[in-house]
């Protein structure tokens, strides 16, 4: 799938996929043929099946994005176990291909999230890209809870929706928070309260794909971040946002230098 919202010369292509798309990631099983040997070795270190089963939902959904969009580019499609989902020293993942045992980087930027038996997974095709993508299963956050992480803008929006809405919307912030920090490979390392991720109350919350705002807390983080824009939407049980660095914006900038 691809995301309406175009980013200047680039499009942001994302998937999400269950354990019934790939019935062994439930069992923490991998099909033959489907990871790099690069790959095998991270996996046989997993001994919790949770891990297992989520680490092979996120890449069985991220090669299955990259598959579509190399065949799509290319007219051929990329045999999985020569296909790389590694992460690099910060922990993000990053794509690869394997050829005669060494692991040739992909010109993408990638991010995948995964909860409750779900993952998603999000492309670009630029490399080293902010990209984060976030997926979370919607549940009731307690106000010591929103007091704590969330900033006073986000919680000035919070306070105007409706009781109804209310849960939606505040796994919404906390999805769009962690798909910024992603995006700069920082993840919860840092203090949430650094990054406000205003997202408008809506009445009815949109299926499709709809911008929020994001804004840098320079007293908390101090320190160059690109410009970056954001989407979210939901379904009836998870909220799924999109962060990535706007184009048109680092390009005016870099040709104002």
């Amino acid at each position: 799938m691809r995301l309406a919202a175009l980013l200047h010369l680039n499009m942001i292509n994302w998937l999400v996929q269950t354990t019934t798309d790939y019935p062994g990631a439930a069992a923490g099983l991998p099909l033959e043929g489907f990871l790099s040997l690069a790959e095998a070795a991270v996996f046989n270190g997993f001994k919790i099946q949770k891990r297992r089963s989520d680490w092979l939902l996120g890449r069985w959904t991220a090669k299955q994005l990259i598959g579509q969009v190399h065949e799509y580019d290319n007219g051929q499609a990329l045999p999985f176990d020569q296909l790389s989902i590694l992460p690099l020293k910060d922990g993000a993942p990053a794509a690869y291909q394997s050829i005669i045992g060494s692991e040739h980087p992909l010109d993408v930027s990638i991010s995948i999230s995964h909860s409750h038996d779900t993952a998603a997974c999000a492309i670009i095709e630029r490399p080293d890209w902010p990209l984060g993508i976030d997926l979370e299963w919607i549940a009731p956050r307690s106000a010591g809870f929103i007091a704590d992480y969330f900033t006073p803008g986000e919680q000035a929006l919070l306070r105007e929706c409706p009781i109804e809405n209310l849960p939606t919307h505040t796994t919404a912030v906390w999805s769009a928070k962690e798909a910024a920090l992603k995006a700069i490979h920082q993840g919860l390392k840092v203090d949430t309260r650094c990054v406000s991720c205003l997202i408008q109350v809506e009445n009815n919350p949109p299926r499709s794909w709809i911008p929020f705002t994001i804004q840098w807390d320079q007293q908390r983080f101090n320190r160059s971040v690109p410009s970056l824009e954001g989407w979210w939407r939901a379904t009836e049980t998870y909220v799924l946002t999109l962060v990535a660095q706007n184009y048109e914006n680092n390009l005016n900038t870099n040709l104002s230098n």
